[in-house]
């Protein structure tokens, strides 16, 4: 389970995406986590600030799926990868 915060200005749900994905690997960079190889990440807004995603990865030589919970005010993001 990764678990990251970020503060940003209101973004789109696409934006927020992309503002995920790229604290995720930021996030697996800082712990030295090597190997884990983003293939494609989609999110999308379920009610209030509640998002969920669907993370694909390549990593040991297979591709997994994760599901991804974001929760995001506007101002603040953080984001779980359930295992």
């Amino acid at each position: 389970m990764f678990v990251a915060m970020f503060s940003s200005c209101k973004l789109s749900t696409e934006q927020l995406a992309k503002e995920v994905k790229i604290s995720m690997q930021e996030t697996w960079k800082e712990e030295g986590i090597t190997g884990i190889r983003i293939k494609d990440f989609t999110l999308v807004h379920e009610s209030g600030n509640k998002y969920s995603g669907l993370l694909t990865t390549i990593e040991d030589g297979g591709e997994y799926k994760y599901t991804v919970n974001v929760i995001y005010d506007g101002n603040n993001m953080k984001w779980e990868i359930e295992e």
